[in-house]
């Protein structure tokens, strides 16, 4: 039996291949959560404010909303399982288990499964795999089920909220700072020559080392931000548009209603009415 489109939304397990290293394209941010494991190769992660580097054996925790990018490493093939799901799937697994596991699992970063789990997980999500595409009967509520087990699986994984990454580069702190700045300061005026000033970098070289390190051009990844920003506001605020769009340091409503459409394909108004 073929699960109906709604619950083709509500959850999803996909493979995904590359070979060699390569930049992987995908949306800057979506409206659904997104975790992949890395079943094979190695890559590189931008989540929110942070540049991660997973090997096999680790995960990606992108909540919903999240500005992220995925560079792979590896020269051979590269293979990550994706699971992607509702904000109605998350809290229907919260209602189930009469409390609130999502939240805990849904910070934006990495956890790295343990060595001696590693069989055992792989073996939930190719469960997982079978059931998303063989579709028989009752295979999304087995897939829901499984993604329960393996939410309760990766808060046990994760030690801390801070994960340590082993050796970060210079230049990938740099950037971590300038992206933290950014997020604290966006309702000011913020351009790349006064983002340089700040970091003592000349303008030009800050341009390169962001978009290299992102893959986002800074004023891209600025926008992104504040329309996340806005989305939050407008869902969980009562405050006009006018002033979520001061809020978030768009200082021309105008021009933040078109950029919202853009990225949201809805109007801040349409928006806050159908969430």
């Amino acid at each position: 039996m073929e699960e109906s489109r709604t619950e083709a939304q509500d959850l999803r397990v996909l493979k995904k291949i590359r070979t060699g290293a390569q930049e992987e394209e995908t949306e800057r941010f979506h409206p659904f959560h997104e975790m992949f494991y890395v079943a094979e190769g190695s890559c590189s992660v931008f989540i929110a404010q942070r540049v991660h580097r997973l090997k096999k054996g680790d995960f990606a925790i992108i909540p919903a909303g999240t500005v992220h990018r995925t560079d792979y490493l590896s020269a051979g093939q590269n293979t990550k399982i994706v699971i992607s799901f509702s904000k109605h799937t998350a809290r229907e697994i919260d209602r189930f288990l009469g409390e609130d596991l999502t939240p805990l699992i849904l910070k934006p970063g990495r956890i790295r499964t343990p060595v001696q789990r590693q069989e055992a997980v792989a073996l939930v999500l190719n469960r997982m795999l079978y059931e998303y595409e063989s579709r028989p009967f009752h295979a999304h509520s087995f897939c829901k089920a499984c993604l329960t087990e393996l939410l309760i699986s990766l808060i046990r994984y994760r030690v801390g909220e801070e994960e340590n990454d082993g050796v970060v580069s210079p230049e990938d702190e740099r950037i971590r700072a300038v992206a933290e700045y950014i997020s604290e300061h966006l309702a000011e005026d913020l351009t790349l020559t006064s983002l340089a000033d700040t970091f003592a970098l000349s303008p030009s070289h800050l341009s390169r080392t962001f978009h290299a390190a992102t893959g986002i051009p800074l004023r891209e990844y600025l926008v992104n931000l504040r329309i996340q920003k806005a989305m939050d506001y407008l869902l969980n605020t009562t405050k006009t548009v006018t002033e979520i769009s001061a809020l978030c340091g768009f200082h021309d409503s105008n021009y933040f209603g078109d950029a919202f459409r853009k990225a949201v394909g809805l109007s801040p108004r349409d928006y806050r009415k159908r969430a």
